[in-house]
């Protein structure tokens, strides 16, 4: 929702936040949880601007630390604990080690974005964990501070800057502000009222891990990952192992199901066409694990028993698929990235690596300043650069849905 900017002689309603390259170090206000644990010698540039990025989840902390190599001072605000648990299974494509340059005056050289998520071997990897190292990174960056259990009520813009007021009514302002806030942004509908929703794909993914003891020596190596065909007409599902230099070997599994969609409006997780949250562990029906554990009898080996060990554990995350694509990315001073602009199938495997170019990209722009016109200019530039992947990579993923919605058992 967008809303006229109080000025000054306002702030009797609301705690004002003037945010300004000087603003960047702050450390804690009267609510939420900042964190800014910055050490090194780079930072801000006064004269490069400010930008407020909705939401520090993957694609906000990958923005976040790209906006910061670039001088500008970043503050994150995030609904959200920080410490928290989300997904299962990310497919990491890049970030063999490699670095760039910092855009501040440090002069330094760093390791990618796509480096730090992988933390040098691509392959799969748990959402928690490319999180946890994203927002260690941000938190060693100087410029960036990162409010957390702080909802964003409402957004708004004029010709100088872009604002986002909080539920107590505290306002953060700055030159710029980026949505990076998931599949169901509220920032989108200030960038397109007329296009605001991620819609129904038809189907629900059903995700969970359990202990490599469960099924040892499936395969003996290190990152693996496929596809099976599941039979009587249950649907695809993706299955593998991975684990990383501090984690023991797991398995993860995906089931992408059609047949569950009366279940999720039952559960109010799904209302017309609209996805409205997943449903996680105990969430999740005692009927509906009952009627999983049966399916996964006839699944192949050892699928079945690994299945079986999550949904006997009730550590199952069930997750209504969203589509979402864009007509737009930007307008004026506030642009969307990641799953707030582009929401594709998980089986395209390429969201959270299309998220990491629109947080590069953003990066590269700003890198010359985002005050005054300059703003508008770099926002427009990104649209241009990113609206086309981001369409192109979302109709990619609807092939998949539509085979899946024609071949399952109703």
């Amino acid at each position: 929702m967008l809303f006229e900017q109080p000025t000054r002689r306002d702030i009797g309603w609301v705690q004002i936040v003037w945010m300004s390259p000087g603003d960047s170090n702050m450390s804690g206000t009267e609510r939420g949880k900042s964190v800014n644990l910055a050490g090194a010698t780079a930072g801000p540039i006064p004269d490069r601007g400010a930008a407020v990025v909705v939401g520090a989840s993957l694609a906000g902390l990958a923005l976040s630390i790209s906006l910061a190599r670039s001088g500008l001072a970043v503050t994150v605000i995030e609904r959200a604990t920080e410490e928290r648990n989300g997904g299962t299974g990310l497919r990491l494509w890049g970030g063999r080690g490699e670095s760039v340059q910092r855009r501040d005056n440090s002069g330094t050289r760093v390791p990618t974005i796509a480096s730090i998520a992988s933390a040098g071997l691509p392959g799969p990897e748990s959402w928690a964990t490319v999180r946890r190292r994203l927002a260690d990174a941000a938190a060693q960056e100087p410029g960036i501070v990162i409010r957390y259990e702080t909802e964003v009520a409402l957004i708004g813009q004029d010709a100088d800057s872009a604002w986002a007021i909080d539920t107590t009514g505290s306002v953060y302002s700055a030159d710029i502000l980026i949505g990076a806030d998931g599949h169901r942004s509220m920032v989108r509908s200030g960038v397109d009222p007329g296009h605001p929703d991620a819609t129904y794909a038809g189907y629900v993914i059903w995700t969970g891990k359990a202990p490599y003891a469960v099924a040892p020596g499936w395969q003996k190596g290190h990152n693996h990952m496929r596809m099976i065909t599941l039979p009587n007409g249950d649907g695809e599902m993706i299955v593998g192992e991975t684990r990383t230099n501090d984690e023991p070997r797991r398995y993860f599994w995906q089931w992408y199901d059609a047949t569950s969609n009366d279940y999720l409006r039952e559960a109010g997780a799904l209302v017309g066409s609209v996805p409205q949250y997943s449903l996680v562990n105990e969430k999740i029906a005692a009927s509906k694990y009952a009627d999983i554990q049966r399916r996964a009898a006839h699944w192949p080996a050892p699928w079945d028993d690994v299945v079986r060990h999550s949904v006997g554990q009730q550590r199952v995350i069930a997750t209504p698929i969203a589509e979402y694509v864009p007509r737009r990315l930007t307008r004026g001073r506030i642009a969307i990235i990641g799953d707030a602009a582009h929401v594709p199938s998980p089986m395209t495997g390429a969201g959270f690596d299309t998220g990491l170019g629109d947080a590069e990209t953003l990066g590269e722009l700003t890198s010359h300043g985002v005050i005054g016109e300059q703003g508008r200019k770099v926002l427009k530039a990104y649209e241009k650069q990113r609206l086309g992947t981001a369409q192109r990579m979302v109709r990619s993923g609807q092939g998949f849905g539509e085979r899946l919605l024609g071949s399952t058992k109703k």
